[in-house]
């Protein structure tokens, strides 16, 4: 094929270029838009050479179609749905006895790309299974059956293991351990732990294991009611007994607070007592002090008065005696012999002088008392004559 360009003949193959056309045409024609939902995970896979390619981002691309195909698996949490009647999982404890539980295991492909690409997909594939979901009405009866399209890893590995795994791990229980809600939340970790290390190889992770209601057998069950509420009985009685326990060690400990206030109160009384007592002791004492000083005082100004006193009636005495003492001196002499002339005329002084007077004389004699006293030689002649006439008038 020849071209005129710019004056210049140019000759060009046909057929290559018939060739580059159609080749271009057929790429264009087979390329395709994909669009990945948030919700699922892109797998594409190159027919001609087996190659998977796993999109995890959302969003849209550009792929050929003629050796190239597009799936979609979902990513989201799903949950596998095990309940009665005949969906239950059927449990013999280690007892022997039969319960049904009903149980829900949360699950979602797990978001490793190579676990996707390696065993995912060879193991699963990317096809749809029918899957039959069974609702419920409020008494836990069937009420009608869906069947749907799901993801073929939903089905080939969770259910069986999921019934196998919570079959063991809570037939290890005893049969009155189902009625402790701890005890199946315990197991049913054990069950995820389980479920986890079994399915994580397959691209499967297990979030929750949530059981449910459990199920007895009918004359089981009843026994089992029996039973619990004898223990019932035995709790309540035990509360009762706590109770009574609690109220008389609160009636003791009130007791024990009561007597400790008494005690208190009359420790206080007491030691008000001790500080009356001793204030009042220590006031006799001070009274005491103060009256046994003063009883000292007055003692001391006694003494020194009769002291005195003593001095006195002692000097007096002395005095008297020296007094005494000079008048034996005086009376031992001339001033003794004056003393009695004085008594003696004192004495005379107060007698009565009787007699019948006469005289042989014509001479008036007189007698005087009166006056001073005649000496000591008149008064004898006096005495003299005075008896003379006596005696002469007596012998008249």
């Amino acid at each position: 094929m020849q071209v005129d360009y710019r004056g210049r003949s140019i000759q060009l193959p046909v057929l290559p270029l018939v060739a580059i056309v159609l080749v271009a045409a057929g790429a264009f024609m087979s390329m395709r838009l994909g669009r990945i939902d948030a919700s699922d995970v892109g797998i594409l896979i190159n027919n001609i050479t087996g190659k998977i390619t796993v999109r995890l981002e959302p969003g849209s691309f550009f792929y050929n179609g003629f050796y190239t195909d597009l799936h979609t698996i979902d990513k989201t949490i799903h949950t596998l749905q095990m309940r009665g009647p005949g969906g239950e999982v059927k449990i013999k404890t280690v007892e022997g006895a039969d319960v049904a539980l009903d149980v829900e295991v949360n699950f979602r492909l797990l978001l490793d790309e190579n676990a996707i690409k390696t065993k995912v997909i060879p193991e699963s594939g990317v096809g749809k299974l029918r899957e039959s979901l069974v609702s419920l009405d409020s008494r836990g009866r069937r009420r009608r059956t869906t069947t749907v399209a799901v993801d073929a890893y939903r089905q080939k590995w969770i259910r069986d293991y999921s019934r196998s795994v919570v079959r063991y791990v809570f037939g290890s229980l005893e049969t009155e351990e189902f009625y402790k809600s701890q005890a199946r939340d315990d197991k049913a970790r054990e069950c995820e732990v389980e479920l986890n290390r079994l399915l994580r190889p397959h691209g499967l992770e297990v979030l929750k294991v949530v059981p449910d209601e459990f199920r007895f057998y009918r004359e089981y069950e009843d026994k089992i009611n029996e039973k619990n509420q004898a223990k019932q009985e035995v709790e309540r009685e035990k509360v009762s007994i706590f109770t009574a326990r609690a109220d008389q060690a609160k009636q003791v400990v009130e007791a024990t607070k009561r007597a400790e206030v008494e005690i208190e109160t009359i420790k206080g009384r007491l030691a008000k007592n001790k500080i009356e007592a001793e204030a009042l002791a220590v006031q006799v004492s001070k009274k005491a002090d103060a009256y046994a000083y003063t009883t000292k005082i007055e003692a001391n100004a006694s003494f020194y008065s009769a002291e005195r006193n003593a001095k006195g009636i002692l000097a007096a005495a002395k005095a008297e005696a020296e007094s005494l003492a000079n008048l034996v001196k005086a009376l031992a002499g001339e001033g003794g012999r004056n003393l009695v002339l004085r008594e003696l005329a004192v004495a005379l002084r107060k007698a009565r002088i009787e007699g019948i007077p006469y005289a042989t004389s014509a001479i008036v004699q007189r007698l005087s008392v009166d006056g001073a006293l005649p000496t000591r030689g008149a008064v004898n002649r006096g005495a003299v004559k005075n008896r003379a006439a006596t005696n002469g008038g007596a012998k008249r």
